[in-house]
């Protein structure tokens, strides 16, 4: 969704309710650079953005999920606001998103990166 059509929802009362999964970076483009072509991530940090700050001088709703435990709690939460909601979930950079299935193929490019990374750090240490 586009800064616009969020306005829009505002303007309208619309009660739509955007999840932000927030980890600072292209998580699905760094993960799938790893799976698929075994290679570790490129280009795909991003600065630090506060979505929930955008929201609300756009004269939205917004709530930040900084605490796995209390995720359902917000979630309940934000789905009683009327009108537009963003929820931006912060999330570890480093958990994989993993798709529904994985193929041995795909496994041996995930794990490629990371037995290359424990070799070079032994060399290291």
């Amino acid at each position: 969704m586009l800064m616009a059509e969020f306005v829009t929802c505002v303007k309208y009362h619309l009660p739509v309710k955007i999840f932000i999964i927030k980890n600072n970076s292209l998580g699905q483009i760094k993960w799938e650079q790893i799976v698929f072509l075994g290679n570790p991530e490129y280009g795909c940090e991003l600065q630090p953005i506060d979505f929930a700050a955008f929201a609300r001088p756009a004269a939205g709703q917004a709530i930040t999920i900084d605490d796995p435990a209390r995720c359902g709690e917000i979630i309940e939460e934000a789905l009683t606001i009327p009108g537009p909601v963003v929820v931006e979930a912060m999330v570890d950079p480093h958990e994989p998103p993993l798709p529904a299935t994985v193929t041995m193929d795909q496994a041996l490019k995930f794990a490629d990166p990371w037995r290359a990374a424990r070799r070079i750090a032994g060399k290291l240490l």
